[in-house]
Parts: structure tokens; C-alpha cells; sequence
């Protein structure tokens, strides 16, 4: 197989073009559209191109100061304060207790006196702390270690009270024993064995004991009579009249009071 090249025609009247001057060759080169576009050249002040940039310090931040330590009392002489909520936490207070002493063995022991009842360590007797109050006719015997008050409409017939503090102010008859105060208020006849801590007749009660009476004070100011037994302090006031032999550790007597019977000091 046979090639055959056929020589170029030229267009008549044209001829190709030479650069006359390298000024031109230049010019056409730059008339020439280039493949990649060419970015124009962003205008920089002439400062910052001559300042160099600013490199962040190696150095690691310097950790924080710690709090100062809050200013102590001298009046305190506690090194730790503790929180708020600590300081506010509200102390427990002290239990309040008092003796008591069990009917059945005698035994006595504390117990709190806001109780009801409490139990004896000895024999384990529950004993009552309740206090009663008598506004009728009762014919039982009382065992607390509270408070007896008897109204005026309360009746205790031959019924013995055993208790703290006993009021009457009604129409009692049995034996009391009381480990604190017994407070006569109104007329009558007690015809059992009284045994108190305090005994106290007030102004305008007339009382008659049948047996003896012992108590540790005595402070009289109404109209007794009996035969009493005080180991402390006897006192009658203006408006006292006592009828009735006495042994007393003390006796004082007010202006106006009376006394009619034998006197014996000490000897208990």
C-alpha cells in the first residue's frame, strides 16, 4: 500500500507573520490566553510585609492562685468551721429524767419525764407516770408516779393514793403517800396515814388527821388538827391554828398563829 503526501496549500495572498521586534513578540505572547488564570496581586502596606507574624508563647498558662483561706475568729477556738449546713443542724438536747421509785420492790431508777409509763430494772414492773385527774366518785386505789389532782366534785372514799404531787380539793378519806407535795384546799377528814415530801394547807381549809403525819416541810395556814411529824422546817403563818403534839426539826411561828399541845425538837 502506497502513501502519498500531498504538499500543503497556501491561501494566496497570505503569508505568515514573523515578529518584527522582540517588543511585539512580547505583546502577542501576552495577547496569547493563557491555560491558568493568573490571580491579581492583593496591594499590602509595605509595614506588614516587613513585620513577621506573632507565634504563640510555648510557655503553658499559669495555673490560677488559690483562694485565700477565710479569716478565723480569735473568739473561736475551733480550727474547722464547717459548711452552713453543718452549723445549722440543730442539736439534740439533753433528755430530762427524773427517779422514780417501783411500787412492788422499792427500787428506783430515772426515767424520762415526758413518759407515760416506764419499767422497773429490778422486778420489771411496768409503774405508770400518768397524771390523773378525779372529777367523780372513784372507790379504786391510784399507782402513778404522777400527778393527782381531786376537783371539788371528785370523791376518794377509803381508796389509797400512791403518787408525786396530790391537790385536793374534793372530799378525800383513804392514805396518801406522796413523793412530793400534798395540798389540802378544803375542809375534811383524812382518816388514813399521810406520808409526803411538802405538806401545805392553805388559808381557810380546815383539816382533822385521824393517824400521824410525817412529811419533810410542813407550812400551815389554815385550821389542823393532829398530830404531825416534820423533819425539816414546820411553819405556821398568820392564819394557822394547830391542835395537837408536833416533832419538828424547825419551827418558826408567824404573828397571829396558834398552837395548843407539846412540842418536841429533833430526836428522828
Amino acid at each position: 500500500m502506497k502513501i502519498e503526501y500531498k504538499p500543503r496549500k497556501e491561501v494566496p495572498g497570505t503569508t505568515p507573520k514573523e515578529p518584527s521586534s522582540p517588543q511585539a513578540a512580547e505583546i502577542d505572547q501576552d495577547a496569547t490566553p493563557s491555560a491558568t488564570p493568573k490571580l491579581p496581586e492583593l496591594s499590602e502596606p509595605e509595614e506588614a510585609r516587613n513585620t513577621l507574624p506573632l507565634l504563640p508563647d510555648p510557655s503553658p498558662p499559669a495555673p490560677p492562685a488559690p483562694p485565700a483561706p477565710p479569716a478565723q475568729d480569735n473568739e473561736s477556738p475551733s480550727r474547722y468551721q464547717g459548711n452552713e449546713e453543718e452549723k445549722n443542724v440543730p442539736v439534740p438536747t439533753k433528755l430530762e429524767t427524773r427517779e422514780i421509785a417501783c411500787f412492788e420492790c422499792g427500787d428506783t431508777h430515772p426515767a424520762n419525764v415526758r413518759a407515760n409509763s416506764s419499767q422497773c430494772r429490778s422486778c420489771g414492773r411496768l409503774i405508770s407516770m400518768e397524771n390523773r385527774e378525779i372529777k367523780d366518785a372513784i372507790s379504786s386505789c391510784i399507782q402513778t408516779r404522777g400527778d393527782v389532782h381531786i376537783y371539788k366534785k371528785g370523791i376518794v372514799h377509803s381508796a389509797p393514793i400512791q403518787c408525786k404531787n396530790l391537790i385536793v380539793e374534793g372530799d378525800f378519806t383513804g392514805d396518801a403517800e406522796c413523793s412530793g407535795d400534798l395540798i389540802l384546799r378544803r375542809n375534811g377528814k383524812i382518816t388514813g396515814k399521810v406520808t409526803c415530801r411538802r405538806l401545805f394547807v392553805e388559808k381557810r381549809a380546815k383539816i382533822e388527821f385521824i393517824n400521824s403525819v410525817v412529811m419533810d416541810e410542813c407550812t400551815i395556814d389554815g385550821l389542823v388538827t393532829g398530830h404531825l411529824a416534820c423533819r425539816g422546817l414546820l411553819a405556821l403563818e398568820k392564819k394557822a391554828t394547830l391542835t395537837g403534839n408536833i416533832k419538828v426539826g424547825r419551827l418558826t411561828v408567824a404573828d397571829g398563829a396558834k398552837h395548843t399541845g407539846q412540842i418536841q425538837m429533833g430526836g428522828f
